[in-house]
């Protein structure tokens, strides 16, 4: 049983097997135990609810897994660049940076006009009561939701699948491909718009975070087209003038 133990941790426990081990242990918990309709049975504040949903994200997604990499990598700080925990192409990175804004600004003006993404979007509709309120929701959303999504998805995930594979063509694709089927399928649920939305803007993303060597780009984008076109919706809820309806 020892010797069993030592060759499965010594030839099978690699760095990116433990992590994808503890991403699975993580989504299960997420999907289940942490989901935000299991607190919706606890809480009957949904501010309350999403904050809480934003903190467990960042702790399972986020917090652990760099926690892990720090005690088990041999280089850390190496092996978070290697996840794209870096600027790297930061010339390319601010120029899709820069080409994507007007076209989230097109995108959230389109989103506007679908009442199912309405009722979607915020999540917790109490943040739009006050303008303080919204701000610290939304600066909860970037923080501990989107920042643990992206270092997941378009870090880690497409990052480790990668490099197993030596950076072939085939690799990459499937890499993609992955975490794009990842995104989609958490969707599920969603408006039928954003499921195709998240499949389509995923593969964006992917690309963007591989030439790039870097997930924070692929953040910024996604994280302005979400706070975007809450803040629009927030603007209707409070009636101030923007309807792109007439």
């Amino acid at each position: 049983m020892t010797s069993f133990l030592r060759d499965f941790f010594q030839n099978y426990l690699s760095l990116h097997s433990l992590l994808f081990l503890t991403y699975a242990v993580s989504f299960t918990l997420l999907s289940s135990f942490f989901h935000y309709k299991n607190l919706q049975k606890k809480f009957s504040n949904d501010l309350r609810v999403f904050i809480r949903y934003f903190m467990y994200f960042f702790l399972f997604l986020l917090l652990i897994p760099v926690v892990v990499i720090l005690l088990y990598a041999s280089q850390p700080l190496e092996a978070l660049q290697s996840f794209g925990f870096q600027l790297g192409n930061y010339k390319l990175g601010l120029i899709l940076s820069l080409i994507a804004i007007p076209v989230c600004a097109v995108a959230v003006y389109v989103s506007l006009k679908d009442p199912k993404l309405k009722d979607q979007y915020p999540f917790a509709k109490n943040a739009c009561r006050r303008g303080k309120t919204f701000v610290l929701y939304e600066l909860a959303y970037l923080f501990l939701y989107y920042a643990a999504w992206e270092f997941t998805l378009r870090g880690v995930f497409l990052f480790s699948i990668i490099e197993i594979t030596d950076e072939a063509k085939a690799g990459i694709l499937i890499a993609i491909l992955i975490q794009t089927t990842i995104a989609t399928i958490y969707h599920l649920g969603h408006p039928d718009i954003e499921i195709v939305s998240a499949f389509v803007g995923s593969i964006i993303f992917g690309i963007i975070a591989y030439v790039t060597r870097s997930f924070l780009y692929t953040l910024f984008i996604h994280a302005l087209l979400g706070i975007a076109n809450d803040t629009f919706f927030y603007l209707k809820y409070h009636k101030i003038k923007f309807d792109p309806e007439k």
